[in-house]
Order: C-alpha cells, then structure tokens, then sequence
C-alpha cells in the first residue's frame, strides 16, 4: 500500500524535461459529487438480511465440510452505509455468516468512474480477501448488475450477481462465485433497519 501511495504522489512530481503544460494552481477548485453517485443514495443506512446457498447443494456441501461439521439452513449478514470522502464514495462496513459460527467482517468503497462510464468497487475483509468490481443499474437505480475480480490466500475469484430494490426498504439479490473453493450460488434478501 506504501508503495502505491508512494508512487501516486510521485506521479504529481513534476519531472525534469517533460515538456507539459503549465497548471494554474489558482484556477482549480474543488470538484463537487456527479448526478451519476445520487443513484447511490438508496444503499445508505443499516442493512441486514439472510441468503440461501443454491450450489453446491446442501449434500454436495456435507461432502466437502470437516466431519461432524453442520451446514446452516441460511446464512445471515448486514451492512451499514455511509457517505465519505465528501460524498465521492460510498462505504459499506459489513459482515456476514461463514458456516460453523465463523463471521467475516469486510469494508467497500464504491464510486462512479466517469471514464468507463459505470460505477468502480474495491473491498476487503478480514479474511484476507481484497477485490474489485464493475457495476451497472438501470436508468431508475433500481436493478443492479455487478462483476468482480479478487484474491483470498485460497486463491483467485471471479464473481457476478444482480439486486434489485422492491422498494426502498427491501432488495432481492443474487450471486454466484468461482474460485479455488469451487463454484457457489446464493440468493438472499435484505431489508433496511429504521
């Protein structure tokens, strides 16, 4: 991380023979929140829900799990959402159930990249996952598509999934993962807490 904000702050350095405009320091003002982050308004507040694990199928799980090990009807999670960096990203502080009472806990930012024309998610959880993802939605922010790319000390994932707001209190999802631990699908719901 040292590294990266390193280079990050070189790459402002000015660098001798470079042949690049001059920037008027005086003309440059703080840019304010697109109209494209508003659609993120509806994720802000306190989010709890549960899933279903659709694959592998409950026996299929039994099969792969330590012996004497329960696998859970459904598995439970929640989130809180908040607006940071002067409104440029939304923060998600999460967690959710990882079987045999183990949670894992995880933050993500999410913003809206103005180049690629959709909206840019990092996440990381205490389970030494990092990852980043693309999201999509409606012309209303009301259906959400999302794919993702990361790593875990298990190894490499590829994810995708969509949500959808019934209303502004309740959102239907659904995800399906690959990675070194397998494929896996889960639906769930979530509702917005107060």
């Amino acid at each position: 991380m040292r590294r990266f904000i390193l280079a990050a702050f070189l790459g402002f350095v000015p660098v001798a023979g470079c042949q690049q405009p001059q920037m008027q320091m005086d003309s440059m003002e703080k840019p304010t929140p697109g109209p494209e982050l508003a659609k993120l308004q509806r994720f802000i507040g306190t989010w709890t829900g549960t899933a279903e694990m659709i694959q592998p199928s409950p026996e299929e799980m039994k099969k792969m799990m330590p012996e004497g090990a329960e696998m859970p009807a459904s598995f439970a999670g929640g989130y809180t959402a908040t607006w940071t960096l002067g409104g440029f990203f939304l923060r998600q502080d999460g967690w959710h159930d990882s079987g045999n009472g183990e949670k894992a806990n995880y933050v993500e930012l999410i913003t809206w990249d103005p180049h690629a024309g959709k909206y840019h998610s990092w996440f990381f959880s205490d389970w030494g996952e990092a990852g980043e993802g693309w999201m999509t939605c409606d012309a209303e922010g009301k259906t959400w598509r999302i794919k993702s790319c990361g790593s875990s000390p298990a190894g490499p994932s590829t994810g995708e999934g969509s949500m959808t707001f019934d209303d502004d209190n309740t959102v239907e999802w659904c995800w399906s993962e690959s990675g070194a631990r397998g494929h896996m699908k889960l639906k769930g719901t979530s509702k917005k807490q107060g």
